[in-house]
């Protein structure tokens, strides 16, 4: 009797094992999955980050250039003392 318990419990202690066996090996997996998720993850939010900073710099960039040639026009009409007759031409008729 003793030694089919002792059996018994030497069964159920190496199935433990296994199965903890087998729970490491999954988790192990999981956490390369994981890992690769999170690196996929960080590249795009790298690569979006420096996409948008290059396309905000380039708008900036547009946005510069026609101030400056909005303020030229503006200077070359009052230069040529027409600024308000030239604003007066757009402005609708009521």
């Amino acid at each position: 009797m003793e030694n089919r318990l002792k059996m018994g419990m030497k069964r159920e202690l190496s199935e433990m094992r296994k199965t903890m066996e087998d729970l490491t090996s999954e988790l192990r997996e999981t956490n390369l999955a994981i890992r690769e998720s999170l690196k996929l993850t960080s590249d795009t939010i790298k690569e979006m980050s420096a996409t948008f900073s290059k396309t905000l710099g380039d708008t900036l960039k547009v946005m510069q250039d026609m101030r400056v040639q909005i303020d030229i026009g503006d200077s070359v009409l009052k230069s040529l003392g027409i600024e308000g007759l030239i604003q007066d031409l757009f402005k609708k008729k009521k």
